[in-house]
């Protein structure tokens, strides 16, 4: 079985992706194919997620914005209303 690690290069310094068997621990460089580039473990990153009402329709937790239920009432009623410029079908 293969399992994509990350390696560094020590002679050219170049960090790259390699699948590798699991009992392996060692890579050849694709740049300058020295032999011995070892693992490297990078912290894994985290994001924050965030929720705008007035450009995203539901929640995390799969509730509707309010914004949205107005919009839809305002329309119905026959109101001219638009849409954010970089939402829906831009109408």
């Amino acid at each position: 079985m293969l399992i994509l690690h990350d390696f560094e290069c020590p002679k050219c310094k170049l960090m790259f992706e390699w699948a590798i068997s699991s009992d392996e621990e060692t890579a050849k460089c694709p740049l300058c194919f020295d032999e011995d580039c070892k693992k490297v473990f990078i912290t894994p990153r985290s994001f924050k997620l965030k929720y705008n009402p007035q450009t995203d329709m539901v929640d995390w937790n799969g509730n509707k914005s309010q914004y949205w239920d107005l919009y839809k009432k305002a329309k119905a009623e026959g109101k001219d209303v638009r849409l954010p410029k970089h939402d829906g079908d831009g109408k």
